[in-house]
């Protein structure tokens, strides 16, 4: 039984494992997916809004402009996927990882995320506003002109992260707490417009 017929005979997804399938632009809101992995499926444009996903790794998938809004996600795992537009927007993130993926313009605005890990991946021009979180890891991340306006970044660790030209709202209160290393901290400097001599 494949995703979709099984959200639409059974109303869930269990303990499925697929590959190589194309779900482009298909409807999963509302939908529950629990126990199962997908590897090189491509979900461009799919709608995930509102839906709950548990125990599920995605390998190689392709989430071009997906939609994640309102969702749940609970030990999930995202590792080599295309994430470029997909939008996470006021969704619950909790034991999930993301790694070795990559993508321009992701939004996890709003959200709220617990215990993540978002580890040697490629996320310039992204957007982190107005997010919750406790023990959020960020580790070797492009995250270069990304938004951080409104996310208190107090006590995760920056260091191995591009963190070149990020939004900051004034006074750079999100900073606080941060630990970030000298040459961030000229990055940050130098996006504000500031000549160091």
């Amino acid at each position: 039984m494949d995703l979709i017929a099984a959200l639409l005979e059974e109303g869930e997804a269990t303990e499925l494992a697929e590959k190589e399938t194309d779900y482009s632009g298909k409807d999963f809101s509302d939908g529950i997916i629990r126990d199962s992995s997908f590897s090189s499926v491509r979900f461009n444009c799919a709608d995930f809004s509102n839906s709950v996903i548990t125990d599920t790794v995605f390998d190689s998938c392709d989430f071009s402009n997906a939609d994640f809004s309102s969702s749940s996600l609970l030990r999930v795992r995202f590792t080599h996927c295309k994430l470029t537009g997909t939008v996470f927007y006021s969704s619950r993130l909790r034991r999930t990882i993301v790694e070795s993926s990559a993508g321009r313009y992701v939004s996890f605005d709003k959200s709220a995320l617990e215990d993540v890990v978002i580890t040697d991946s490629d996320f310039p021009d992204s957007s982190f506003a107005s997010l919750i979180h406790k023990k959020l890891e960020l580790s070797s991340c492009n995250l270069s002109r990304s938004d951080f306006r409104q996310t208190s970044l107090a006590s995760v660790n920056l260091t191995s992260s591009s963190l070149s030209a990020i939004s900051l709202s004034e006074g750079y209160k999100e900073l606080k707490g941060a630990k970030i290393d000298v040459s961030q901290a000229l990055d940050i400097v130098k996006g504000l417009g500031v000549e160091l001599i």
